[in-house]
């Protein structure tokens, strides 16, 4: 079954990866400029530049997944099990891409004391997009385990 939505998306997912790629090599540099300056977050700057292109590999690995599951749907085998474990690989991801940002900011303002309500919503805009997404991904997996086992009793009938 394949769309011409699919080669549409994995030129997106195409565009998405080289601009991760592309932030990943920015990152650095940005974090040098933007607390390189201040002695309190001078020495900040590489674990926490660390942290951050941890987050964006979480999105590539995020992306490989989609086109992988994509590629089940070109084929045809998307209502199997090895869909269910892309969308657990997503949803790892997800977490993971959540709970890196909040630590750092957490860091930040507690153990560290820099910030003010920026660094504040920045911490609570992670935590509430990160579980919202997440929260979204597990109900899609729940949908799709649904449909898995509708798929297979519509085949056991046929």
């Amino acid at each position: 079954m394949l769309t011409p939505y699919v080669p549409s998306l994995r030129a997106v997912l195409i565009v998405l990866m080289a601009g991760s790629v592309l932030s990943q090599a920015l990152l650095p540099l940005l974090a040098q400029d933007l607390g390189g300056p201040y002695e309190e977050t001078a020495r900040l700057v590489a674990p926490y530049s660390v942290v951050g292109i941890l987050v964006i590999v979480c999105a590539q690995v995020a992306l490989v997944v989609i086109w992988r599951l994509l590629s089940l749907v070109a084929n045809n085998t998307i209502f199997t099990v090895r869909a269910l474990r892309c969308v657990d690989t997503i949803i790892a991801c997800g977490v993971a891409a959540a709970l890196l940002p909040a630590a750092v900011t957490f860091h930040l303002l507690v153990i560290v004391g820099v910030g003010g309500p920026g660094v504040l919503f920045l911490l609570a805009a992670s935590v509430a997009g990160g579980a919202a997404f997440v929260l979204l991904m597990a109900t899609m997996r729940n949908l799709l385990r649904a449909a898995i086992t509708h798929q297979s009793e519509l085949d056991e009938v046929i």
